[in-house]
Parts: structure tokens; C-alpha cells; sequence
């Protein structure tokens, strides 16, 4: 929903208007935001979810 916001301390997803796509980021030990390489970019938060959720390098999940 517009306006709606989820935080989860483990993974962020940004829209990018200008590529109409949403980038997907994972949270280091390091404490900062690096981006999720076997998923960069997802079309819809649907997608993002998927992503999150599926981790096949375990950097959400462990």
C-alpha cells in the first residue's frame, strides 16, 4: 500500500523510478547496507518478498 511501511533489520528493498525497478540490499556484520548480488533488482515488492524468502546465499536467513 502506498505509504506503508515494513522494517526488517536484515534486508531493504528501494524503488528506482527512473528503472521502474526495485533494488534489494542485505545488511553485513559490518552494519551497512550492501547489495544483494543473486537478486539485485526485482520488478515488484511480490518479487522482493520471493527473493528474501528463497536466499540462496543465505545472507538473509543464515
Amino acid at each position: 500500500m502506498d505509504g506503508e511501511r515494513h522494517e526488517r533489520p536484515f534486508a531493504k528493498a528501494t524503488w528506482v523510478r527512473t528503472q521502474k525497478v526495485w533494488k534489494i540490499y542485505w545488511q553485513r556484520a559490518d552494519l551497512k547496507w550492501h547489495s544483494y548480488e543473486p537478486v539485485a533488482t526485482v520488478q515488484s515488492i511480490h518479487g522482493f518478498c520471493t527473493a528474501v524468502e528463497d536466499d540462496p546465499y543465505g545472507c538473509f536467513w543464515g
